[in-house]
């Protein structure tokens, strides 16, 4: 397989995860003030609010999200988790990276450093995201999300078979979990596995445009010998 460089590696990182993984006002609840709203139980008004702001962030309605939590009282980890959501898909590194931190010291201290991976993912700091994301994976072993974030990042490190058995656990623990099966078909295309890709491919209704589609972004690290082939044939 040709060799790919690790810049190369670290801009497609960096540009995909601003497309997928994905001023505001300043938090007052910081970490030690979190931690101690964690047994804390919200009020209905406060869990209707969050559950609105979770939704409009699934909408990717991300600043009328913001516009929502700008008055939050309820200092509870999950208000702090949406803010840092919403404000690192505005753009808002440096703030989100600050809450992400902040919860890290909370009891979701695993999504805590699942979120500041992501950002030092962005900023090409692989390295050091990749051991915050062992950090989450370590701390919530079961969660989909996060195991599929920590392969993204050994497969953006060159670790093709470490990341394809991430991938695979987060789509046994989350059945059908479509970012994994894509990252996993691009993983398979970088280990030359172009027939076993292109059969999960089929499988799991990847057509072959999407299919293509993975393959470019296979490219972005090296040329395999599917890039190169008419996969409709």
């Amino acid at each position: 397989m040709p060799h790919y460089t690790a810049h190369r590696a670290t801009h497609w990182l960096a540009t995909l995860a601003l497309v997928l993984l994905t001023g505001c006002a300043n938090i007052q609840n910081k970490g030690d003030t979190v931690a101690g709203n964690c047994n804390r139980t919200l009020n209905q008004t406060e869990t209707v609010k969050l559950d609105l702001v979770s939704q409009l962030i699934d909408e990717a309605n991300y600043y009328s999200a913001l516009a929502h939590l700008e008055n939050d009282s309820s200092g509870s980890p999950r208000a702090l988790w949406l803010r840092a959501e919403a404000q690192r898909k505005t753009g808002l590194l440096n703030e989100a990276y600050n809450n992400y931190r902040d919860l890290s010291l909370s009891c979701m201290t695993a999504a805590g450093h699942a979120g500041m991976a992501k950002i030092l993912a962005t900023r090409g700091d692989l390295a050091i995201a990749h051991q915050h994301m062992l950090k989450a994976r370590q701390l919530a072993p079961t969660n989909a999300d996060i195991r599929n974030d920590y392969g993204f990042i050994l497969l953006a490190m060159g670790d093709f078979k470490a990341a394809q058995r991430e991938f695979m656990t987060a789509m046994q623990l989350h059945q059908g979990h479509p970012v994994a099966l894509r990252n996993m078909v691009i993983s398979l295309i970088l280990d030359g596995d172009s027939r076993t890709a292109m059969r999960l491919a089929k499988n799991n209704n990847i057509d072959d445009n999407q299919f293509r589609e993975l393959v470019n972004k296979a490219s972005h690290f090296a040329k395999p010998a599917v890039a190169q082939r008419d996969i409709s044939q």
